[in-house]
């Protein structure tokens, strides 16, 4: 059987994992990342009675899942048919393409949306409360729940039911080939280095804003900028490939948050103010953009051009309320 590898582009909870002796191991599939993405490709090899490995070189699991905020991009699930709020794939797809998505990005959404209603019912069988439409191409929890902390609830208690081995605080550094054929990883623990070889290799690391030297190299115009993405994404399957010197071609469309409070070391999303109905305004208190156009790259361009790069989001109590992610930024102010 040929060797495989697979990129994922992918968001706490401590995760009591099986714990192994530091000396190589074998696996089916080996999952490099815990996010959404690395955790559900794992419960569903679990599932299919496959041997599997997940590494997280952060002590716990989710990386930049546990950061999403309020909602979830689908269409046409049972929720919306429900609240009579209905999209077709193919006219939001015409939405993204007018807002300037590109061919790349628009294939990549329409994968992901064909699959969304089997999606939402897994999640809400599992216990995600994935019930409140916001829209026609956005569901949020119930409640006003940030969505990656229950995601994460979800996706660590059924990875844990099912047994699936995961070592956290466990870092892959080398993608190990043999004869052009992927044969595993090379992983680091403390101060331990050790083998993990596999049939496959799941790559499910995340994005690289938390890599200035990788943004410089292939998002130059956000160069600088702060970020709430999460610490540990930094990039590390480019860098791995690079060491193969695999072709990094466009590797993603970088997505920026538009909404975001930076005081010190602190950076806050603060999207949930504008889902909630807030609006936005420059230093000159007037508006300039749709306050949630769902192409955040546009809007963050937009926003950079106003007076000293800054802009503010206007909220009212009833938008408070509605948010339990805005009570707890608000609580946390309060208390400093």
């Amino acid at each position: 059987m040929n060797k495989k590898i697979v990129l994922i582009a992918s968001i706490a909870f401590v995760f009591s994992g099986t714990v192994f002796a530091l000396e190589d191991l074998h696996t089916g599939t080996v999952v490099v990342g815990s996010g959404i993405s690395g955790l559900k490709a794992a419960i569903d090899l679990k599932e299919a009675k496959k041997d599997v490995i997940v590494v997280e070189k952060m002590p716990f699991l989710g990386g930049t899942t546990n950061l999403a905020a309020q909602y979830f991009v689908v269409v046409d699930t049972e929720p919306q048919r429900q609240a009579g709020k209905t999209l077709t794939v193919a006219d939001y797809l015409k939405r993204q393409e007018k807002a300037g998505a590109s061919k790349a990005a628009l294939k990549r959404t329409a994968e992901q949306l064909y699959s969304a209603d089997e999606a939402v019912k897994w999640l809400n069988q599992n216990g995600a409360d994935l019930t409140r439409v916001v829209s026609d191409y956005q569901l949020g929890i119930a409640g006003g729940v940030s969505l990656g902390t229950r995601f994460m609830q979800v996706l660590s208690k059924k990875a844990k039911e099912l047994g699936v081995p995961v070592k956290v605080n466990t870092k892959a550094i080398n993608i190990l080939t043999e004869n052009g054929k992927v044969k595993g990883i090379e992983v680091e623990q403390g101060k331990e280095k050790y083998k993990i070889f596999a049939d496959n290799v799941v790559l499910a690391t995340g994005g690289f804003a938390n890599n200035p030297a990788l943004i410089e190299k292939y998002a130059p115009e956000w160069k600088g900028l702060p970020t709430t993405t999460a610490k540990g994404s930094t990039g590390d399957a480019i860098q791995m490939g690079e060491k193969l010197k695999l072709e990094v071609k466009q590797p993603v469309n970088v997505y920026l948050n538009p909404s975001m409070h930076s005081a010190g070391d602190q950076n806050v999303s603060m999207s949930a103010a504008r889902l909630e109905g807030g609006i936005m305004v420059n230093l000159n208190g007037e508006r300039f953009c749709d306050d949630y156009t769902p192409n955040y790259t546009t809007m963050a361009r937009l926003m950079m051009k106003q007076p000293e790069g800054k802009s503010f989001i206007i909220i009212d109590d009833q938008s408070m309320k509605s948010s339990k992610r805005l009570q707890g930024f608000l609580k946390r102010l309060c208390s400093e």
